[in-house]
């Protein structure tokens, strides 16, 4: 929901979601840390494009409030 948010209020952003069944996962995270050089395997994994890991949900949710001034408005039950 926050990369929505970000890509509906944040012009210069783009948010891209790839979505694994479980099967999947470990050969995925396997793929992507070794392709950008991460060592942390995080669930969800956030990056940029140009391959600096942010890392997990909260990572991301620090990251855009400190680069966009940005936050959020939502409960856990949202």
């Amino acid at each position: 929901m926050l990369g929505e948010f970000l890509e509906e209020n944040c012009p210069d952003v783009s948010v891209k979601f790839v979505i694994k069944h479980e099967k999947e996962w470990h050969d995925f995270i396997d793929s992507t840390c070794r392709s950008f050089g991460f060592y942390e395997k995080t669930c969800p994994i956030v990056y940029t494009i140009e391959g600096t890991l942010i890392g997990d949900g909260a990572n991301f949710v620090e990251h855009v409030r400190e680069r966009y001034g940005k936050v959020l408005g939502m409960t856990k039950e949202n």
